[in-house]
């Protein structure tokens, strides 16, 4: 099953041109399940840890800003570049992406979105083997 992840990992990061890093990466723990990346020296597993505690503070403060609303995506930006956080509520992971600051941002959302279904069908796979 894990192949099955990392196969679709791969295929989205070599969907656009600009995609630096993707990763699949569970909510609790930070722990990447499946990752690529098309430059040496980004630490994609280590920067999950790091995201993961991210999404849990958003979810947070979003909670006590506006109880009602859900967070789409979370989006930081750098001066060379994009990095995009896609979390549903009813998922026990995340998905991260990496992109230049010139790829186009729209195109990178509906890149996430485009495989977010797929991703889903591998959430009690990720529930059973991964303590989530």
């Amino acid at each position: 099953m894990i192949n099955k992840i990392q196969n679709l990992i791969e295929r989205m990061a070599g969907e656009l041109p600009g995609v630096l890093a993707v990763a699949v990466v569970t909510i609790e723990d930070g722990m990447s399940i499946a990752e690529a990346s098309s430059r040496e020296g980004i630490e994609t597993a280590a920067a999950a840890a790091y995201l993961a505690s991210i999404v849990k503070s958003n979810a947070k403060a979003i909670g006590l800003l506006a109880d009602d609303e859900e967070i789409d995506d979370i989006l930081v930006t750098t001066s060379q570049y994009h990095f995009i956080i896609r979390h549903q509520p009813d998922q026990p992971f995340f998905i991260f992406l990496m992109t230049s600051k010139g790829t186009w941002l729209g195109k990178a959302r509906l890149l996430i979105k485009k495989y977010e279904e797929q991703f889903a069908s591998f959430s009690g796979f990720l529930e059973k083997h991964y303590s989530i």
